[in-house]
């Protein structure tokens, strides 16, 4: 993506992003940048009714500017609430947008630690890099005072432009218009260039800043979050890493602030000949006004207009400037950010409803399946064809690394095979409307996410709920009694990111809590997914065993690298590097030799 490009895109999804704010903030901006603009103009002609002796004409002048006045300044204020609550709500939206992409982007993107690590780049970028969409936005936001200031600048010097040259006296052919603003124009385009060059400097200053910045930023944040886990208290306090971490965050804070420093002392000195310039430009502007007026060129009454307008737009030129060329100094980032953006998307290749089925008869049917993570040759699965009936339970077993999540993650379709097929019902399941495929399944992950509402919000996953269903879910587990000794029950905040008075609950109750939401679905086919993998071994087989007699005649997955599972269930899949290699009832498998019959034998001891 060249640079062009890419600030085309920045451009176009800031104003979709923040559309109503900036139609709201350009109108703002507008009425109240514009008020000393309409002074200079109404004094001209206050000044200029004086010298003409034309009293009569001046409390007209006064009123109306009194009217355009008032009128400004109640557009600028009755608009200022609302520009700064739409300008929050971009804010939001535009730190929103990378997270949201982890939503919808192919789940085998998104659970990439490659991915991920981008993300925080991309959310630490946000803040510092002169490219990110939030710093543009900002700096939009500075230029458009100056532009407001040059465009008035240019309407209220356009006199000096249209000067009458028979009232020159001969000799002063130098003060031609034409000869004056094309020497005007020459001193602006070298302003321009001194400053084009000074911003590509100070620029490569940024790049060379921000790499220093980025690396200290990344220790802080890093830093930072481990100070505000209360888990690593522990080892914190255990190993007295506590002067340490925070002499490290005064060391970060002294380093950032000697590099602000520096980078300030540095852009002080880059605008020193810009600055003088300009204000060259001004004095020879002004020498100019006063010499056509006192030639009689130019009326006495124009030197307020065409001096303040001259010294509002001077003074906003090289902001402006500036400003516009930081914006477009650092596009890396930029196309760094949109690569990130363009990930693909899960596909929405099905539009077939899923059949409600009272009797929950959905049968699956694998054909030839194998899957590879995209940019890799290697597969994790390879050529597995099974049949699993509707009501059975089946084991998944197999060392780690042998492919059990990843079978189950391809079952349920967040990811979708490299060859092969899963067919629900006898009908191909990309064929089937993705989100509703999706609602077949309960399923209790090893790396379950709780969130920080309240209980009832966790179980439900959602806003609303039925009390009376989510608290007979949570008998089911075991936690009714504990959260009915709550003083808000199912209102209880799950932590106090929300809520003081919000719990902090066990290991084993965080997973009590994740499979009651699974059961709360009351999806057809349930799936544990090694949740209790930190648990021993006994309260591991209790767990499960507890879980299969909720699930009742539901088909139900449990898949662990322990055996807690297996004594109970009709079926046992074993995995071995990515392939199905044993399938049977334990009373069969333990007898025959191979891969089961070692794992077994290995873990009996806790099952007996």
């Amino acid at each position: 993506m060249d640079k062009l490009t890419v600030y085309k895109r920045a451009f176009k999804d800031l104003f979709i992003l923040g559309k109503k704010f900036y139609i709201l903030f350009f109108t703002q901006s507008l009425a109240r940048f514009s008020l000393p603009f309409i002074g200079f103009i109404y004094m001209t002609l206050i000044v200029d009714a004086l010298t003409r002796n034309n009293m009569s004409d001046i409390p007209n002048l006064v009123v109306q500017y009194l009217s355009i006045l008032l009128i400004l300044q109640l557009i600028a204020g009755w608009l200022e609430p609302l520009v700064n609550n739409e300008d929050s709500l971009l804010l939001r939206k535009l730190f929103a947008e990378p997270n949201k992409k982890m939503l919808t982007m192919h789940y085998h993107y998104a659970e990439s630690s490659e991915v991920r690590e981008k993300l925080e780049i991309i959310n630490r970028n946000m803040m510092s890099t002169q490219s990110s969409l939030h710093i543009i936005n900002v700096r939009i936001k500075e230029m458009t005072r100056g532009v407001v200031s040059i465009v008035w600048g240019i309407i209220l010097l356009s006199p000096l432009f249209s000067i009458n040259t028979n009232l020159l006296p001969d000799g002063f052919w130098w003060l031609h218009p034409a000869l004056i603003i094309s020497l005007f124009l020459f001193l602006i385009g070298i302003s321009v260039w001194i400053q084009i060059n000074s911003s590509k400097k100070s620029g490569e200053s940024l790049l060379t800043f921000f790499a220093e910045l980025k690396e200290s930023n990344a220790i802080f944040f890093y830093e930072n979050g481990i100070l505000q886990d209360f888990k690593s208290g522990k080892e914190m306090r255990l190993y007295n890493l506590t002067e340490k971490m925070i002499k490290n965050l005064e060391d970060d804070s002294v380093h950032t602030r000697k590099l602000l420093a520096k980078n300030y002392k540095y852009f002080r000195a880059l605008t020193l000949p810009t600055t003088g310039l300009f204000q060259v430009m001004t004095y020879f502007t002004y020498a100019y006004i006063g010499i056509l007026v006192l030639l009689g060129a130019l009326p006495i009454a124009l030197i307020i207009q065409l001096s303040s307008a001259l010294s509002q737009m001077v003074s906003a030129l090289p902001d402006v400037i500036q400003h516009g060329m930081m914006m477009i100094s650092s596009p890396d980032e930029l196309e760094e950010y949109y690569e990130f953006m363009d990930l693909p998307d899960e596909e929405v290749v099905g539009s077939l409803p899923v059949e409600k089925r009272l009797d929950n008869e959905y049968t699956f049917d694998i054909k030839d399946l194998s899957f590879a993570y995209p940019g890799s040759e290697e597969l994790v699965l390879k050529n597995i064809t099974e049949t699993f009936e509707v009501g059975k339970k089946y084991a998944i077993v197999g060392e780690n690394g042998s492919g059990k999540t990843t079978f189950i993650k391809l079952l349920t379709r967040l990811y979708e095979p490299t060859e092969g097929r899963i067919k629900m019902n006898k009908i191909d399941s990309k064929k089937y409307d993705l989100r509703e495929y999706f609602n077949l399944f309960g399923v209790v992950f090893q790396d379950y996410h709780l969130v920080g509402f309240s209980l009832g919000q966790n179980v439900s996953v959602s806003p609303t709920y039925d009390n009376d269903r989510v608290m007979t879910t949570l008998d089911k587990v075991g936690l009714g009694g504990f959260v009915r000794n709550l003083p808000n029950q199912l209102d209880t905040f799950l932590g106090t990111e929300f809520d003081d008075s919000g719990v902090n609950i066990s290991g084993g109750q965080e997973q009590k809590l994740a499979i009651a939401r699974s059961l709360y679905k009351d999806a057809p086919i349930m799936i544990l997914d090694e949740p209790t993998a930190a648990l021993d071994p006994l309260t591991e087989f209790e767990i499960y065993q507890n879980f299969d007699n909720l699930v009742e005649d539901k088909t139900a997955f449990y898949i662990s690298h322990r055996l807690s599972s297996s004594k109970f269930c009709d079926e046992i899949l074993v995995f071995d590097k990515g392939e199905i290699i044993q399938r049977g009832s334990h009373s069969n498998l333990v007898k025959e030799e191979g891969k089961y019959q070692e794992l077994w034998s290995a873990q009996a001891q806790y099952y007996q």
